[in-house]
């Protein structure tokens, strides 16, 4: 079911409800006041297309480069326990 943002004009606040596309926004009542004063306002959606054929996002740019950086900065790390001498990470 999608979430939909309102805003009540009995009260002034801004909410959401996750409502079936078929519920009439008229019917919605404001969680804060409880009054059905409630328009429904316009906001954007977000969507993820996963597949081979898809086109990387900037974020998923980052998210890949901070893993990167974090992968390399522990493998300069001591081992955990022992000398130093005596560990050989497994490939």
């Amino acid at each position: 079911m999608p979430l939909y943002e309102y805003h009540c004009e009995g009260c002034g606040k801004d909410f959401e409800e996750q409502q079936s596309m078929n519920f009439t926004p008229a019917d919605t009542e404001c969680p804060h006041c409880y009054m059905k004063k409630a328009t429904r306002k316009i906001s954007s959606f977000a969507s993820s297309v996963k597949g081979p054929n898809r086109k990387p996002r900037s974020s998923d740019d980052k998210a890949e480069q901070a893993i990167r950086r974090v992968e390399q900065s522990t493998t300069r790390l001591p081992p955990p326990f022992g000398k130093r001498g005596d560990y050989e990470p497994t490939p």
